[in-house]
């Protein structure tokens, strides 16, 4: 997928979730849930840029945990996102979660890149 198609995966419907047996569940529409299977790593800059917008951090980091496969909680927290569900079955996000969000995929993705190595690391003293 390239990176339009992501930011309009990102900027269409959010994602609701489902408390279950088995934790937390992120749910999307059948249409983003089709775009979703179809991103790939070159999507990845558009989720992390996306993880720094309040309207979209939440969808970004469900993303971001879907497309790396890694491995995450789902109770108490969705890959250490908070989720609070409520009686009447709406959920509520702290947005005051999405620097640390942001901050982990960051550091993720990091670890993740090769090292570089600079021309004068092969100069010797």
């Amino acid at each position: 997928m390239n990176a339009t198609a992501a930011r309009r995966l990102l900027a269409a419907g959010d994602v609701d979730w489902a408390g279950t047996d088995l934790g937390l569940i992120p749910q999307m529409s059948d249409d983003d849930e089709r775009l979703a299977s179809e991103l790939d790593d070159s999507d990845i800059p558009a989720l992390l840029d996306a993880l720094d917008r309040q309207e979209t951090f939440v969808k970004a980091h469900v993303l971001m945990t879907r497309l790396t496969g890694v491995e995450h909680e789902t109770f108490p927290t969705w890959n250490g996102l908070a989720v609070d569900i409520r009686a009447d079955g709406s959920a509520h996000i702290d947005p005051s979660q999405r620097p640390v969000m942001a901050e982990r995929w960051r550091r993720w993705q990091s670890q993740r890149e090769p090292h570089r190595t600079l021309a004068w690391d092969f100069v010797s003293s």
